[in-house]
């Protein structure tokens, strides 16, 4: 019972005037013969630590710390991706039918590359067809009814220049019966004419004649008057005479008024046949005129009918690719406008139509560069196009539930035009051809941060959303 009970003091360490670490590292080793009986965990306590073991530690630590240095210091482009596609700065094509009609054929296929003047469908032309004979027939009467009526004032004959229709030969007999009429006319007046030319010639012989005869009276007349004063003549013979002068002034002064008359009735015979001649013009030339605005008011409406005709064979007004079709058959009924063929032109300009998250629309500006990726070409093999934004939508869109399932984004975005200024691709043997329509993706360069930026802004968004009340 006389065990030794140790002392509290006797169980604590002895202070020693000298540092730990001065202890451990130089605290001699153990002699081979006890180090033999110790256990592994004390053998390698016991080891020297290898050389290599502490420069890998600190190359470790030297490497850590230049990777915070270098991605503290070193910057790298910001961007912003867009996806969208590729569209041409002219709209598509519409081929639309001038008027409702029926199919009667379908010569392209979605996808078909056509040229310009190319067929792409055909109507039913029977309405059209004889809306355009029935034009051309009016226009035909009336283009022979105006040579007609020229010929007609230009004194030529129509017979001669007329052709074999119907039209011209009615016209030719019409000609003939109006030219025979107008030379009967004249030559009615010519008669009356000459008549009374004659008339008024034989009146002045006459009147000569008379002249004469009352002259030889009138020396009668003073002679029987000489002698009825001498007395040696009678007086019956004296009044005979006289009486006989007198009736000789009085058929004098009758063929005057009748020759007088005669001339007023040539000289109206003369008007009347001018007037005549006037009048058959001017009417003439009056139904030249209406026939002739008649006819071209036909002839535009026949070059409309023409094109209305024309239209039932729909052509490629360009060089394009077929877009989309319309869900139709042949024999179907179309109708006016309505959309047949959608076409996107070909060798035009093209530009980047991409779609911007609203989240994102606050760092891009027009005039950004970007650099756009195709999907269809990788551009790990054959590079990027380089461009600029063009426009910016001044609002929002909201994507449909089709375009959600495309690859748009499902929240509001905005749409932005890119101008693309070098579309050359590299590493490719064979020519890269781009087309409206081939889905791109668009890096918008909106600045640029440092490395760490990346490391430390999601932290600080972290305890900011954290430290925060519920």
């Amino acid at each position: 019972m006389n065990a030794h009970t140790p002392k509290p003091s006797e169980n604590l360490p002895v202070p020693v005037n000298k540092p730990a670490t001065e202890l451990v590292v130089k605290r001699p080793p153990l002699p081979p013969v006890i180090a033999e009986f110790q256990s592994d965990a004390v053998e390698l306590e016991e080891r020297v630590p290898p050389k290599i073991a502490r420069l890998t530690l600190y190359g470790v630590t030297a490497l850590i710390v230049a990777a915070v240095t270098w991605a503290s210091v070193s910057q790298i482009d910001e961007v912003v991706i867009a996806p969208g596609k590729l569209i041409t700065t002219q709209p598509t094509i519409i081929v639309q039918p001038l008027e409702t009609s029926i199919i009667r054929s379908i010569d392209v296929a979605n996808g078909d590359v056509v040229r310009a003047g190319q067929t792409l469908a055909t109507l039913d032309a029977t309405f059209s067809q004889s809306d355009v004979d029935q034009q051309r027939a009016k226009f035909a009467a009336l283009d022979a009814q105006v040579k007609r009526s020229e010929a007609e004032l230009s004194g030529a004959d129509y017979s001669k220049i007329a052709g074999s229709s119907s039209d011209e030969q009615l016209q030719v007999q019409l000609f003939g019966q109006r030219l025979a009429f107008y030379v009967a006319q004249i030559q009615n007046f010519d008669q009356q004419i000459a008549g009374q030319a004659a008339s008024m010639t034989a009146g002045k012989e006459q009147e000569t004649i008379l002249l004469s005869r009352r002259e030889n009276l009138s020396l009668i007349e003073n002679a029987r008057e000489k002698l009825y004063k001498q007395e040696t003549g009678s007086l019956l013979n004296l009044l005979s005479s006289r009486d006989a002068r007198l009736d000789v002034d009085s058929s004098i002064s009758q063929l005057r008024g009748k020759a007088e008359e005669a001339g007023h009735s040539l000289a109206k015979l003369r008007a009347d046949r001018q007037a005549f001649i006037e009048d058959f013009r001017r009417v003439t030339m009056e139904k030249l005129v209406e026939l002739r605005s008649q006819r071209d008011t036909v002839g535009e409406e026949l070059k409309k009918m023409e094109l209305r005709r024309n239209m039932v064979v729909l052509t490629a007004p360009a060089d394009a690719v077929v877009l989309d079709l319309a869900q139709r058959s042949i024999g179907s009924v179309v109708r006016e406008a309505e959309p047949i063929v959608t076409l996107v032109p070909l060798n035009v300009p093209l530009e980047a139509e991409v779609s911007v998250n609203s989240r994102d629309i606050g760092r891009i500006a027009v005039d950004k560069d970007v650099r756009i990726k195709f999907d269809a070409y990788p551009f790990q093999k054959f590079g990027t196009a380089s461009g600029s934004i063009r426009t910016i939508s001044r609002d929002a869109f909201t994507p449909s539930q089709q375009e959600a399932a495309v690859g748009q984004p499902a929240v509001p975005y905005f749409k932005a035009r890119v101008l693309l200024a070098d579309t050359r691709l590299h590493a490719s043997a064979e020519p890269v051809r781009l087309l409206p329509g081939m889905t791109v993706s668009a890096e918008i360069k909106v600045g640029r941060r440092t490395v760490i930026s990346y490391f430390l802004y999601p932290l600080l968004r972290g305890l900011d959303d954290a430290i925060r009340e519920p």
